[in-house]
């Protein structure tokens, strides 16, 4: 392959679930469609660390592909491994553009055609053009028997989407450290909101962790625990995203899943501070149509 060819493309690096692999794909799309050239992704960290979704982003009509042999060569591991150890100093070395920050990064919006972006870029403000986005983001193949039938039962009602994550935050001392749990009145005060604005408002559970939801939680008779093992993540969230309106938990997965909710006057509850951790600058993250509610 010659060096003009591998000019002609922009790279992206997988990491995370599928929260995290949609945010990495939306904003280097977007920025390969400025630039007109394809996108590539780079498999290599999620395939290699099967994270709880593994390569999740596979599942979706994605407009990408794969590395070949010579672009492993030229993104070698040793290379993006420099490249991470020198980003406060320089960018991109090797080509490569590592996050600095957890902001937005109006750098990462000029990288040039043959750039690999290393982050997890989460903002919308990385999205350059939203509803290509959105038609990309939709599953290879239909929906299982049981997530049609709770498809179906979405469309019929004033959904409302309910997310609790729970069990991988508390599994994981330095997670737990960073991002904090939800807290019962967040849940409460969220649900009091909608109940205000959504008349006959059923609740539609997406949660690892139901049993917490029954014990803790006032839903009222209008609910449907959804997440089951007979619905693999990529179809809960997009779900999720068929229901009109949100309450979302201080997760990209859910994050994602009201974001790709095309309903205009959706409302969607947010938890705030997003981190525990106060040193993370999160302030674009959460779209400003977004209703917060303390966490």
């Amino acid at each position: 392959m010659t060096k003009e060819k591998l000019g002609s493309a922009l790279y992206v690096r997988l990491m995370g679930g599928l929260g995290n692999q949609l945010f990495q794909y939306a904003t280097a799309r977007s920025r390969a469609d400025d630039l007109g050239v394809e996108l590539v992704l780079d498999r290599r960290y999620v395939e290699r660390k099967a994270q709880h979704t593994g390569l999740a982003l596979d599942h979706f009509a994605v407009r990408a592909r794969g590395l070949n042999a010579t672009e492993v060569g030229k993104f070698s591991e040793i290379k993006l491994r420099i490249a991470r150890l020198l980003k406060r100093h320089a960018r991109p070395v090797f080509s490569t553009y590592w996050e600095t920050r957890f902001n937005f990064d109006q750098e990462v919006k000029g990288a040039s055609s043959g750039s690999m972006l290393c982050g997890f870029w989460q903002s919308e403000r990385y999205i350059t053009n939203p509803q290509q986005i959105r038609s990309d983001l939709v599953l290879n193949t239909p929906f299982s028997p049981a997530a049609a039938v709770v498809a179906a039962t979405i469309d019929r009602c004033q959904s409302v989407a309910l997310h609790v994550r729970r069990g991988d935050y508390l599994k994981d001392q330095k997670t737990m450290e960073r991002y904090g749990l939800c807290s019962v009145d967040y849940y409460q005060a969220a649900i009091a909101h909608i109940l205000v604005e959504v008349k006959g408002a059923t609740f539609f559970v997406f949660s690892d962790d139901t049993a917490w939801v029954k014990e803790h939680l006032a839903v009222g008779d209008r609910c449907t625990f959804v997440s089951c093992k007979d619905i693999p993540p990529q179809e809960d969230l997009l779900l999720m995203s068929l229901c009109k309106h949100q309450i979302i938990a201080n997760s990209t997965f859910s994050w994602w899943g009201a974001w790709l909710n095309n309903n205009c006057d959706k409302i969607v509850v947010a938890p705030a501070p997003w981190f525990d951790d106060q040193t993370i600058a999160a302030q674009d993250l959460i779209p400003h149509t977004w209703h917060q509610i303390k966490k």
